[in-house]
C-alpha cells in the first residue's frame, strides 16, 4: 500500500474555538546526506514559487479586503465580515477543490480550493485589512483518501484570526474567530496548535511534491519535496513523501533513511506502513509483518481506514469485499457522506440499483455543502433514467 500525505480537507464553515498553541519550534538545516541531487539532474531548473509569490495580492484581492473590512463598529465584527465575505456564495463563491494547491492570487481567481490554499488566502486576505493571523494544525484522526491509484493520508489546517485592536478601547469578550473548512472539525472541539507561516509554506510545497507524485513526474516531486524540507526539516510527511519518490526511483537505502526520519519526527504510522513496504522489498518479510500488524490493531477502531480498504478493494473490482469494508465503516461512524456513497457505487456494480438509490440519498443527505449534495442529485437523477 502507497500512502502520501497530503494536507486537504473537505469543506468550509466559520465559527470561533478555544484552542491549545504552542511557539513554532526553531527549524535547523536537514542532514545533507538525505538529499540525492544528482539522482534528479535539472530539479534546480524548475521554478518553485517563492513566500513572497505564495501569499502575494494583487489589486482586485486588496479593493476586496480593504471593502469587506470597512465599516464594522468593532474588530471581531470586521473580522467575521471578512470571513463571511470569503466564504460567502454571494462573494467568492469558493468551490471545494482538493487538487486546488493554489498560490493566494489563483484561489481568489479560480474560486477553487482546498483547506491550505483557502487558508493561504484568507491569511493574505486578513493580513491586509489589518488583523494578526495564525495558522492552526488541528490534530485530527487518521483519514484517507483515494486518487489516481494512491492512498492520500490527510491532514487539516485552519486559522484564529484575531482583529487589530483600538488604543484605549476595553474588550469584554474573546476577539478571536476561527476560520475552519470543514464543521465536524469545529464540533468536535480537536485540539490544534499554533504553527508558523514558515511551516505552512514548507507544507504548500510538500502538497505540490505530492501532486507531481500522483503525476509520475520525478524531477519536480523532488524540487517541492526539496524545498519543503529547507523550509521546514521537521515536516514529517515531507520525509514520507521523499521517501516514496526514492522507492519509486530505486534508491532503497534513501527511502528507508526518509521513513526512519518521519517516524523520528513523529512516530509517522504511514512512514511506518511505507517502511514495511521496503523491508518486504529487501527480504526483511519478519519485520514488515511485525509492522503491519501493529497498524492494523492501531486502526480496527478508526472508519475511515476502513473506508480505505473498501476503496482499495473497489479499485479491484472485488466489490463484495468493498460493501463489507464500507458497511463496517458506517458501523463506526454513520455521519460521513463519502462511506454512503462507496455502499452507492458498489451496489451499482453489482447490479442492485435499489439499494444504489437508497446510498445516494443517504450521501446526499449527509453532505455538508452543495457542491456535493448537487453531486449526489446529479447521479441520482441518472439513476431513474435507466
Amino acid at each position: 500500500m502507497k500512502l502520501l500525505h497530503l494536507l486537504i480537507v473537505a469543506l468550509v464553515s466559520v465559527g470561533m474555538m478555544a484552542c491549545s498553541s504552542t511557539s513554532p519550534s526553531v527549524i535547523a538545516k536537514p542532514p545533507q546526506p538525505l538529499f540525492m541531487d544528482t539522482h534528479f539532474s535539472g530539479f534546480d531548473q524548475l521554478q518553485v514559487e517563492t513566500e513572497q509569490e505564495v501569499f502575494a495580492l494583487d489589486e482586485d484581492m486588496i479593493r476586496f479586503a480593504e471593502k469587506v473590512s470597512a465599516g464594522a463598529n468593532e474588530p471581531k465584527a470586521a473580522a467575521k465580515q471578512l470571513v463571511r465575505a470569503v466564504f460567502g456564495r454571494a462573494s467568492l463563491n469558493l468551490l471545494y477543490d482538493n487538487e486546488a494547491n493554489t498560490i493566494a492570487q489563483d484561489t481568489f481567481h479560480n474560486r477553487a480550493a482546498n483547506c491550505l490554499s483557502m487558508s493561504i488566502m484568507t491569511y493574505a486576505l486578513a493580513t491586509q485589512a489589518g488583523m494578526q493571523i495564525e495558522f492552526q494544525e488541528v490534530d485530527v484522526p487518521e483519514f484517507w483518501t483515494r486518487r489516481d491509484g494512491y492512498s492520500f493520508l490527510n491532514g487539516h489546517v485552519n486559522l484564529r484570526i484575531t482583529p487589530k485592536r483600538s488604543p484605549n478601547t476595553i474588550y469584554f469578550s474573546a476577539q478571536a474567530v476561527e476560520v475552519d473548512f470543514d464543521p465536524q472539525v469545529m464540533s468536535a472541539r480537536l485540539p490544534s496548535r499554533t504553527v508558523s507561516k514558515q511551516r505552512v509554506l514548507a507544507m504548500f510545497y510538500n502538497n505540490k511534491a505530492a501532486d507531481a507524485l500522483v503525476h509520475h513526474n520525478a524531477k519536480q516531486a523532488y524540487a517541492y519535496s526539496r524545498a519543503a524540507l529547507l523550509k521546514d526539516p521537521s515536516l514529517a510527511e515531507a520525509w514520507v513523501n521523499l521517501g516514496v519518490l526514492y522507492r519509486q526511483n530505486g534508491l532503497l537505502e534513501a527511502a528507508e533513511q526518509s521513513y526512519q526520519r518521519a517516524i523520528q519526527l513523529e512516530g509517522s504510522r504511514s512512514a511506518q506502513e511505507n517502511l514495511a513496504v521496503i523491508y518486504n522489498m529487501t527480504g526483511r518479510q519478519a519485520q514488515a509483518q511485525q509492522i503491519i500488524q501493529a497498524l492494523e490493531e492501531q486502526r480496527a477502531s478508526n472508519p475511515f481506514y476502513h473506508f480505505l480498504l473498501g476503496e482499495q478493494e473497489y479499485e479491484l473490482a472485488h466489490w463484495r469485499a468493498a460493501i463489507g469494508h464500507y458497511r463496517r465503516a458506517i458501523e463506526l461512524n454513520r455521519q460521513q457522506h463519502e462511506f454512503y456513497f462507496g455502499l452507492a457505487k458498489a451496489y451499482y456494480e453489482i447490479g442492485d440499483l435499489a439499494l444504489t438509490e437508497r446510498y445516494l440519498k443517504l450521501a446526499k443527505r449527509r453532505s455538508v455543502n452543495d457542491h456535493d449534495e448537487h453531486r449526489y442529485q446529479s447521479k441520482l437523477n441518472l439513476l431513474t433514467k435507466l
